[in-house]
């Protein structure tokens, strides 16, 4: 079974169990899910809805302050299966295995290993035949995903490739 962390309990909100979230996804993420675990135990959504940049959540068993507080700080999770996305959307870890295709040098430069999380931009790393290589995950770099041909290309600059060093 493949679990996706999708947020963290950053605290209670109010006195009737609501729980306030750091949605690690796109707006409106949970309001599509039924149930989230968080700490090892499942939890039917009874209601999400936004609150600035954080998400509140009221779950089915929890409703006081005092239920609430043994979640706090806790990661959310939910399976893979859960997640529905729109046709040609997809998640980074789909990617994982990957090709890809470097549009500035016309060829195959390796496969994508991970995609890392930094505070200007998601980026991606590439297992070039030993070396690593390091890439934005934005554009201009990020050029288009393939999903039924498993490839993803983008576009290098001069110096970014190991051979060019």
């Amino acid at each position: 079974m493949d679990i996706l962390e999708c947020g963290k309990v950053l605290n209670t909100h109010g006195i009737r169990g609501e729980i306030k979230v750091d949605n690690y996804c796109d707006p409106g993420f949970f309001k599509k899910l039924r149930t989230v675990c968080i700490g090892g135990t499942e939890y039917a959504i009874r209601s999400a809805r936004d609150h600035g940049a954080f998400v509140l959540l009221t779950l089915e068993g929890v409703e006081t302050i005092e239920q609430a507080m043994p979640l706090k700080n806790k990661p959310i999770t939910v399976r893979r299966e859960q997640v529905r996305l729109e046709k040609g959307q997809y998640l980074y870890r789909d990617l994982y295995g990957f090709s890809v295709y470097d549009q500035r040098s016309g060829q195959t430069i390796g496969t994508l290993r991970e995609v890392l999380e930094r505070p200007a931009s998601m980026v991606y790393v590439i297992d070039c035949g030993g070396a690593e290589v390091l890439v934005p995950a934005v554009p201009p770099f990020h050029q288009g995903v393939d999903l039924e041909g498993r490839v993803l290309t983008i576009r290098t600059i001069e110096g970014m490739l190991p051979h060019e060093n």
